[in-house]
């Protein structure tokens, strides 16, 4: 683990001193005259947006830009199943891992050690006038990928790969990315700038936005639990609400001069469409932010909201397909950010989610996410009466080494402690099966050499207790420790 480390840390420096032996030094360029124009590898290193294209429709300027990030970490786990590439994450420290024998310790390439890998378009067509106001058309496509072996993040396909007679053959979770082409957005929309702006597509819920934006660790793909959990980092109780399909969204952002902004959105998703959206819901979302504080605050609810799962271990008559499950859903979320320095940030937040049952008792889904439905129909996972209340509690802080230790600009560290729990299934009976918690400690340092590479080095500690995790039946303690090499363009 050491050598890999070790090649890891290495590998943005060679690459760097490979482009400067086929680019140019700052002086080279100072050097140049007004007519010469830099090269393609100064541009890549040093653009801001290095393929963004200006150009102008008619009258009106626009631009064009393809994005991405590549992420790729030597990840060790002492308990998990083999890796899959499939998914969003390869190795899940927060799902925890049952006893069985092809769970074991395991040292593996992963995709997202910090962020998952991604490849984007976005662009605008500016000052369209309507009603004495300036809009702009604005869209953005984005795909999720792994770079280790070029496949989409396809989570549906893990689920099937491990029902049946194939249960427990690889790490395996639901997820809002399941195989689509521009899983991870999809959409188009208006700016009217202090107007606002609409969009319609597939976004972002809030509650992702906020969580990525409010996580101490910056919501680390593989480190993180607000990284790794769709659940709790961003859907509201269920991984698949995280991104809304078929979904209309206004939001806006008023300045208050010399004292913060003030943000705001709302969203709905158009839902029981199947194969584009399952579900139907809304979400609000309100904050303010100024140089020393943040705060937001989010609500979002769901109905007849699709949980997908393993199809029936153990039968292969359901080996290749899915299975899944209903709820309603109730959520709110709370977070707070405070800078009382520039190097030094201190963020939390707490999440509340509710399971309900269903609206509807049951619905026929002949296919889900592209998978057969094993039996065909979705029912709902409690029986009226029950529900199951949740809570998230997670604290941490940020430190930025350049402000006061110049010969370290680059380095930064944080660290954070999130718990979990679970409660009981309350209703004409109590259920303490589903009563449990995870309490998780994550540690990151990421030094970032330019603007492109960065490289890193994280831990987490997942701890699970009480009835939902018996000690029978599952690892009590899963952790992991990784380094990685990022690329951002």
């Amino acid at each position: 683990m050491i050598k890999h480390l070790f090649k890891l840390a290495l590998l943005p420096f060679t690459i760097g001193q490979a482009m400067a032996a086929h680019g140019q030094s700052p002086a080279d360029q100072a050097s140049q005259n007004e007519h010469d124009s830099p090269t393609f590898v100064s541009r890549f290193m040093n653009d801001d947006a290095p393929f963004r294209v200006d150009f102008n429709l008619g009258d009106h300027p626009a631009y064009t830009q393809i994005y991405g990030i590549l992420d790729v970490a030597r990840v060790s786990i002492n308990h998990s199943l083999p890796e899959n590439y499939e998914l969003p994450n390869n190795f899940y420290p927060y799902s925890g891992a049952k006893v069985t024998d092809r769970v074991t310790s395991r040292t593996e390439w992963v995709n997202g050690g910090l962020q998952a890998s991604r490849l984007g378009l976005r662009g605008e067509v500016a000052k369209l006038q309507m009603l004495e106001h300036d809009f702009k058309f604005v869209y953005q496509f984005e795909a999720g990928f792994n770079p280790i072996d070029m496949k989409l993040h396809d989570a549906a396909q893990t689920l099937a790969d491990n029902s049946g007679a194939n249960a427990n053959s690889s790490v395996n979770a639901d997820s809002s990315m399941n195989g689509e082409l521009f899983a991870r957005q999809a959409w188009v929309g208006v700016d009217g700038g202090a107007l606002g702006r609409v969009s319609y597509g597939t976004q972002y819920n809030p509650f992702f936005e906020i969580t990525a934006a409010y996580d101490p660790n910056s919501k680390a793909d593989t480190f993180s639990p607000l990284g790794e959990s769709g659940t709790i980092g961003g859907g509201g109780g269920i991984s698949e609400n995280s991104r809304m399909k078929n979904s209309v969204k206004y939001g806006n952002t008023y300045e208050i001069e010399g004292h913060g902004k003030v943000n705001y959105a709302g969203m709905y998703q158009f839902g029981n469409a199947e194969g584009t959206s399952e579900g139907y819901g809304y979400t609000a979302q309100l904050g303010y932010e100024n140089s020393l504080f943040g705060v937001q605050f989010a609500y979002d609810r769901f109905d007849d909201a699709v949980k997908a799962g393993n199809a029936a271990p153990g039968n292969p008559l359901a080996n290749n397909t899915i299975s899944a499950a209903l709820y309603n859903t109730e959520a709110t979320l709370l977070t707070l950010k405070w800078t009382p320095t520039k190097d030094i940030k201190v963020m939390g937040g707490w999440e509340w989610y509710r399971l309900k049952p269903s609206s509807d008792a049951s619905i026929k889904y002949n296919k889900l996410f592209d998978q057969t439905v094993f039996g065909g129909v979705v029912a709902s996972a409690l029986k009226p009466g029950y529900q199951q209340d949740n809570n998230v509690y997670y604290i941490g802080a940020s430190f930025d080494f350049s402000q006061r230790v110049p010969v370290l600009a680059g380095l930064s560290t944080s660290a954070g402690f999130y718990e979990t729990k679970f409660d009981a299934i309350e209703g004409p009976t109590v259920s303490t099966n589903s009563e449990g918690k995870i309490d998780t400690w994550t540690m990151v340092a990421d030094y970032r050499f330019n603007k492109r590479f960065d490289t890193y080095v994280a831990y987490t500690n997942n701890h699970f207790s009480g009835d939902k995790f018996p000690i029978a039946s599952f690892y009590h303690d899963v952790n992991s420790v990784g380094a990685g090499m990022r690329m951002k363009f």
